[in-house]
């Protein structure tokens, strides 16, 4: 809503024109909306008369909007338009009235649509209901269609829709879980399986096949290249479902040898193992030089193949990234430490040499049999199974009975389908169920009844009961206890929390701030934890552009993306484990960090290892997540910054404020950058034509106190890439197309003015309001200010409904209470999360 410059005939015919506001607002309206947003061209197809006279179902996001944007004093423009304070007042009054009134007449009481479970609640959910350890080591959901993301989130109710296809993937994915849970037929053997050095097979990355690249004994055989994993040749796979008893003895080797900023490996780092069961993963430390005996009991399904990795980020830092050019450390080390082996390999490698390598005695192909970086080395290992305390298992005793019957089907299944359908199930409700399991047993004999028992079991968990959360279906104290569990767990409700919420247990503030603490305490809420700040954040999209791994190597050979997305969640966790201020999310002055992140963060005051600690910075340019690289990298491209994308994902995520998008069928000029020397020149220079003006102007302040961290988060002081500085593709395309004709009559070049020396960073700017900044310092001292806090706890409790509701709320006033409550409680984040499960939109759908 730009400032408007009209005639007073012109201003005249405008009001008139306007709904029929109160006489004082619709002259506002007019003298500082109506030219942009007007009925003839209007600026992001808004037009003023769109909104009414009041808020009906269809115009309810365009009040909402318009208030959001005239709060924020996003719109008008301060910068071009003479709206006083009180007139902006009297602007909010009106339009909040109007949202206000129209929530209390209940017309914004709107009932969410029911979704599916999505595929995390899907696995965490058939586990409880089969009350086993997860859905099993034989990859049983990998056929599921992935979720779509709706900003982020995977609770998205227009996205969880269920088709046909959607019941037949689910219905295969629930059959293999039940068949590596309930077992027929006879007592599988138990058998014993000695594994030594000759038996472990480690495979190969060569196109050419063959065994990996490894140091191999006749009593080990050791990792080289972190890539490759081991298998057992006597132990392909599982032979049979049921529970085996592991042992591995293995040992860490020549920690520390080398230099550490040679191979990328810490010294203080352990040398570890990973154990991969399937979908099943367990990692160890190993002792050094000393022999550890991993053991294992596992519930594996048939067909489970055993396989062993060596974790590391390292050895990637030579060459390109291709561990094989790692060798070649051992050559410098030799050289270096000891001549008479350096000169002895050279003897016996060289003369056997092809001749592109023979003349070249660094080459990594002569070391490959004097490694000695970091390294598991793999001794034996014993495998026993299946076992089992009695055969049917227990397990599967608890789940049916010792000797079930197809005929008792409704009595067997009934606490099955009460765990799944999250609610008391009536007889008639089973009695379809029943007989389909009946029908199938009729061939008789026990194995049948059981194979019948697991088709009714399929049945219950193909239901719409169990696969989708449906608001407004069942008691009301069901209905909560499965959206507070899946909120919390990702899971479904079991029968105490259910029987809580149904004695009315829950029905206060503080019984609920007590169950979310409870739930933290007793570790009922990773699942919480790590799932809503990575949605909320879109951790996922931290590499979508990756910075470019030749101008940022560390970032791709140290998998760095990975380090950045645990310390915005490790943040994120102690923030609610010790029950902080919402704010703190963006005022604290400290983050999590291990040795990796701090060589990008400028910090060598850390211990060298990869090891997340508390880390409190000095300088007031980082903590919280505006300075983290998974916000710095997730919004930059791959060779440069973008103020915008920065800006954008400030407003959207953390401010709550939706900037308009640039207009769909208005054709841009693109604007003469040819002496633009930064970034923010090249957006001023947009910024000046009539269909950029309102936007960037109001976006891009958002955006500029980023500027000094490059891709990566890297403090800088001066753009240093010519990339960075130079115009885009098309204006360079012109650039080029000039120097010829210049050339042709005898010209000097175009200018190129990002060729020259490196500029210095301006990160200065305006907010909307008037607010100036001249730093990232100033910038988080004013996104601290008593508004933008509000703001930014506010856009937070919209974010927590989101993730609960499946659909962003709507009902402002709601909010608004949510928000006073958290501030009765000094915007301590459980308090507040205890607020939002409390609050109407959460309870009552």
């Amino acid at each position: 809503m730009p400032e408007v410059r009209l005639a007073a005939g012109a201003l005249l015919a405008l009001a008139c024109s306007l709904p029929s506001f109160a006489a004082g607002e619709r002259e506002l309206f007019a003298a500082h909306c109506a030219s942009c947003h007007n009925d003839k061209a209007p600026v992001s197809d808004f037009r003023i008369g769109a909104l009414g006279e009041h808020p009906e179902p269809a115009t309810l996001p365009l009040w909402t909007k318009s208030l959001t944007f005239v709060q924020t004093k996003y719109m008008p423009p301060p910068q071009t338009s003479n709206l006083s304070a009180e007139d902006r007042r009297r602007l909010v009054s009106y339009l909040s009235e109007g949202v206000r009134g129209y929530e209390r007449r209940g017309a914004g009481s709107s009932k969410l649509a029911p979704r599916r479970l999505n595929n995390r609640e899907i696995a965490n959910g058939l586990r409880d209901v089969l009350e086993i350890e997860d859905v099993g080591t034989h990859h049983p959901l990998a056929n599921l269609l992935g979720d779509t993301l709706e900003e982020g989130f995977d609770t998205d109710a227009e996205a969880l829709a269920v088709s046909q296809f959607h019941l037949e993937q689910y219905i295969e994915a629930f059959r293999k879980v039940i068949d590596a849970t309930i077992l027929t037929g006879p007592r599988p053997k138990t058998r014993r399986y000695q594994v030594a050095a000759a038996d472990m097979f480690m495979n190969s990355l060569s196109q050419r096949g063959g065994e990996g690249r490894n140091n191999r004994t006749p009593e080990s055989i050791e990792f080289l290249d972190p890539r490759q994993s081991v298998y057992f040749t006597n132990f392909a796979a599982a032979p049979d479902t049921g529970r085996y008893r592991i042992k591995i003895r293995a040992t860490g080797v020549d920690r520390g040898i080398y230099d550490a900023a040679a191979t990328g490996i810490y010294h203080d780092d352990p040398i570890r193992l990973r154990v991969h069961l399937g979908d099943r993963v367990k990692m160890f430390d190993l002792l050094d030089n000393e022999v550890t005996e991993i053991e294992l009991d596992e519930w594996i399904a048939a067909g489970t193949r055993l396989e062993l990795s060596y974790p590391t980020d390292g050895l990637r830092f030579r060459g390109n990234s291709n561990f094989k050019f790692q060798f070649a450390i051992g050559h410098d080390y030799i050289k270096r430490t000891d001549p008479e082996l350096y000169a002895a390999v050279l003897r016996e490698k060289l003369p056997q040499a092809p001749a592109r390598t023979a003349k070249s005695p660094g080459h990594w192909s002569h070391w490959t049999d004097n490694w000695q970086g970091a390294r598991p080395r793999l001794l034996s290992a014993e495998i026993e199974g299946p076992l089992y305390e009695s055969w049917p298992p227990k397990r599967q005793i608890a789940l049916l009975g010792a000797e079930p019957v197809a005929e008792h089907a409704a009595a067997i299944l009934r606490p099955i389908a009460e765990r799944a359908w999250r609610r008391s199930v009536q007889e008639d409700e089973l009695e379809p169920i029943a007989r389909l399991v009946q029908t199938r047993a009729q061939k008789g004999g026990g194995t049948e009844h059981v194979e019948a028992l697991k088709e009714g079991v399929v049945a219950i968990l193909a239901s719409p009961s169990f696969l989708l959360v449906n608001p407004g279906v069942g008691h009301p104290s069901d209905r909560f206890a499965t959206k507070l569990a899946l909120f919390v767990g990702s899971t479904i409700p079991d029968q105490d929390f259910r029987a809580t919420v149904a004695d009315d247990r829950l029905e206060s503030f503080d019984a609920v701030r007590a169950e979310i603490q409870r739930r933290l305490g007793q570790q009922e809420a990773d699942a919480f934890l790590s799932q809503f700040p990575y949605s909320w954040l879109e951790l996922d999209q931290i590499s979508f552009m990756a910075p470019d791994p030749d101008r940022f190597p560390l970032y791709s050979r140290k998998n760095l993306s990975e380090d950045m997305i645990n310390e915005a969640l490790r943040f994120f966790r102690h923030i609610v484990e010790n029950n902080l201020p919402v704010p703190e999310l963006l005022a604290a002055d400290y983050s999590f960090i291990n040795a990796d992140l701090a060589q990008v963060y400028g910090v060598d005051d850390v211990p060298q290892d990869s090891k997340l600690r508390k880390y409190t910075f000095a300088d007031g340019r980082r903590g919280g997540l505006l300075g983290m690289g998974a916000f710095l990298t997730s919004t930059a491209d791959s060779l440069s910054t973008s103020p915008i994308h920065r800006a954008v994902f400030v407003m959207e995520k953390l401010l709550g404020i939706r900037p308009a998008p640039p207009p769909g069928d208005v054709e841009i000029t693109e604007p003469d950058v040819r002496q633009a020397k930064t970034i923010k020149e090249i957006l001023a220079a947009h910024a000046s034509e009539p269909t950029c003006a309102s936007c960037h102007r109001t976006i891009d302040p958002y955006g500029y106190a980023f500027e000094n961290f490059d891709p990566v988060g890297v403090w800088r002081e001066a753009y240093t890439s010519q990339i960075e500085r130079r115009p885009p593709r098309a204006r360079l395309l012109k650039i080029l197309a000039e120097d010829k004709r210049r050339a042709a009559e005898g010209l000097p070049p175009v200018p190129r003015p990002w060729e020259n020396e490196p500029i210095p960073v301006d990160s200065a700017a305006q907010f909307p309001d008037g607010s100036e900044y001249q730093d990232i310092v100033d910038y988080r001292r004013l996104l601290a200010n008593d508004e933008n806090r509000d703001r930014f706890v506010r856009c937070f409790i919209t974010k927590l409904l989101t993730y609960a509701n499946g659909a962003e709320p709507e009902n402002d006033a709601e909010l608004d209470k949510i928000l006073a409550r958290s501030a009765e409680n000094d915007y301590r984040i459980v308090d507040t999360i205890a607020a939002v499960v409390h609050s109407p939109p959460f309870r009552e759908e």
